[in-house]
């Protein structure tokens, strides 16, 4: 297509589109929808001949201070470049860092442009949480022969990696575990560090120790693990993945019942001031799958469970309920758990996915082409065949679906991560609500009594102390000057009687209060004027209360039905008792006597003998 056929659809299709533009902006007739709408502006100036809703490049129609643009300001506050892991605390995966929006509006949607890419050597902290029961022996011994090659396999991985060590059997209450028994919930035997020789060293000193019944204490373990930050040592900027070790299922909330433990978990730190023991085993019942789920996905953390064969189902079956986590099925001796670890590690980094936790009212949206640039944009907050290097780029969507009630200006902060990692864009989102103080009920504490909605008011009222009138406004046009009269709360036109619409001044020294037409000024020590200005009044337009009409309505529902059913039962009540005195009555002048029942018939017999007749014949 050459250069004069483009200019000449140009020129053919632009006025199309923009005079549909100007259309759709001009039938708009108040001043919220017209808010709604994409580069439309609403003019408040008084006595405006125009269309008040208008395209933003024509608000030069009206004075500035009359336009209620709802345009939003996006100001990116940090947008550090991507970066790879030189030191420990310089990798950054994702871009911009924090942005704020502000002057959003509802029904209104922003878009913000991100980047997201793994860099190389970035830090790993890996935890081993281990089943050191019985029935665990022998893995046991598999883990402190393999430490040190896993330590090796991780660092052609990333430079940055450490390890810690804990393990977990059950409660030391009955019917969980033998009290002669050496058992307890959880351990932190080695906080993470960059030390194979003491991980080594840890796991060969842990005691192996017998249990009464099958299932484990393991996501008791995990939760301590999890939120425990200080004591297990969590690098801030490192991938967090526990490693956990069991050949049996764990106990859910509820089971704590079985041995007299009714309080629920609360998924807090309850480690003894060494940071070594669980000191909450006694008190608190299990975490559920909830909770679980809940914490690995608040604090960032990637769990592999690395589980025996007969046990794989169950732990396959949670792993989708819990983002960034997996299952490996371990070998009969734990023989493969270096294996495990780096094919699991793979395919947790092989993807992407980004969550946030915006509330009700929020909308967030993700879109993207992952690695494919050739393809069309597509909604998906997850793209996969990820290696390191791998440059994703996203345009995440905010929608302002709502506006929270009773709130003029509402502030949010929306964070958006990638599943398992720290790193996090941050919103800072403020949604102006009120972006049309004209069409509210009270219209309090501003400069204007704001009726600039013609099919609210069709003249616009607004009262200005003397030195803040504007300046394009000619003198000739001041029709009014109100003197102050003194007014005390007790007098009959007092601010607190209905109706009123009060035009509160910045410095609270004036309050103006119009009634029918008539202006009142209260004063606390001056006796300054203000100037009404166009004094035509409009009596404020007031919301419909619709929850207290709701129950209004219910109420007298209920009092009429209350009300019938009482007649109802009135009218019974007196009906069986004009029947039942008609009864005694008829009663009374019955004429029967004691030995004859009117109504009684004689009983009578016959006899019939079927052989008579034939016994005559025959003599």
């Amino acid at each position: 297509m050459d250069l004069k056929m483009i200019s000449l659809m140009i020129a053919i299709f632009w006025p199309l589109a923009w005079s549909q533009l100007e259309d759709t902006c001009a039938s708009t007739i108040d001043c919220g929808n017209c808010a709604t709408i994409k580069d439309c502006v609403w003019c408040r100036q008084p006595n405006f001949s125009g269309n008040r809703c208008m395209n933003r490049d024509q608000s030069d129609q009206c004075s500035a201070q009359f336009v209620v643009d709802s345009q939003v300001f996006i100001k990116y506050i940090q947008n550090v470049p991507l970066a790879e892991a030189h030191k420990l605390d310089d990798p950054v995966q994702l871009k911009p860092q924090r942005v704020s929006l502000s002057n959003a509006r509802n029904g209104q949607t922003y878009t913000i442009p991100i980047e997201f890419k793994q860099a190389k050597d970035y830090p790993i902290d890996l935890y081993f949480l281990m089943d050191l029961s019985n029935s665990m022996k022998d893995d046991k011994n598999q883990v402190e022969r393999l430490g040190a090659k896993l330590a090796n396999t991780m660092l052609n991985i990333t430079k940055f990696f450490s390890m810690g060590f804990g393990s977990f059997v059950d409660k030391k209450v009955y019917p969980y575990a033998w009290q002669e028994e050496k058992t307890y919930s959880f351990k932190n035997h080695m906080p993470i560090a960059n030390n194979t020789v003491r991980f080594t060293n840890e796991v060969k000193r842990a005691e192996i120790v017998s249990t009464y019944d099958e299932p484990e204490g393991g996501f008791e373990a995990l939760a301590q693990v999890i939120v425990c930050k200080d004591q297990i040592g969590w690098r801030e900027k490192a991938r967090h993945i526990i490693l956990m070790i069991t050949d049996n299922y764990s106990h859910l909330a509820g089971d704590g019942k079985l041995g007299g433990i009714l309080v629920p978990n609360d998924g807090k730190c309850h480690l003894d001031q060494r940071g070594i023991d669980y000191e909450f085993a006694f008190k608190h019942d299990y975490p559920s799958l909830g909770q679980i789920s809940r914490l690995v996905q608040e604090l960032s953390m990637n769990v592999i469970f690395a589980v025996t064969k007969d046990v794989a189902k169950p732990y396959q079956n949670f792993a989708p309920l819990v983002r960034g986590s997996s299952v490996g099925v371990l070998s009969a001796d734990s023989s493969n758990v270096v294996t495990l670890v780096e094919d699991q590690y793979k395919l947790i980094t092989s993807s992407v996915e980004l969550r946030d936790n915006a509330t009700n009212g929020i909308k967030v949206r993700y879109f993207t082409k992952c690695l494919e640039q050739d393809s069309q944009v597509q909604e998906s907050s997850t793209c996969g065949g990820l290696k390191v290097g791998s440059l994703i780029k996203y345009n995440i969507s905010i929608e302002i679906t709502q506006c929270p009630a009773g709130k003029s200006t509402h502030r949010q902060t929306i964070v958006v991560s990638p599943v398992g990692l720290t790193d996090s864009l941050v919103i800072d989102l403020e949604i102006e609500c009120d972006e049309c103080p004209c069409e509210r009920a009270d219209n309090v504490a501003s400069l204007f009594i704001s009726n600039s909605c013609p099919h609210k008011c069709q003249e616009i009222t607004y009262c200005l102390e003397p030195d803040r009138i504007p300046k394009d406004m000619e003198s000739d046009k001041l029709d009014q000057e109100c003197s102050v009269l003194n007014m005390t709360k007790q007098d009959a036109f007092s601010p607190t009687l209905f109706p009123l619409r009060k035009c509160e001044i910045i410095d609270n020294i004036f309050f103006l209060n119009l009634v029918e037409g008539i202006l009142f000024t209260a004063t606390q020590r001056t006796t300054r004027k203000l100037v009404l200005y166009n004094n035509t009044i409009c009596l404020p337009v007031f919301a419909l209360p619709i929850s207290k009409i709701a129950f209004s309505m219910m109420g007298s529902l209920v009092a009429v039905g209350l009300v019938l059913l009482l007649l109802w039962r009135l009218f019974l009540f007196f009906y069986d008792r004009k029947e039942y005195a008609k009864f005694i009555n008829e009663s009374k002048n019955a004429k029967w006597t004691a030995d004859n029942n009117p109504l009684y018939v004689q009983a009578s017999t016959n006899y019939n003998n079927p052989a008579f007749g034939q016994g005559g014949q025959q003599r």
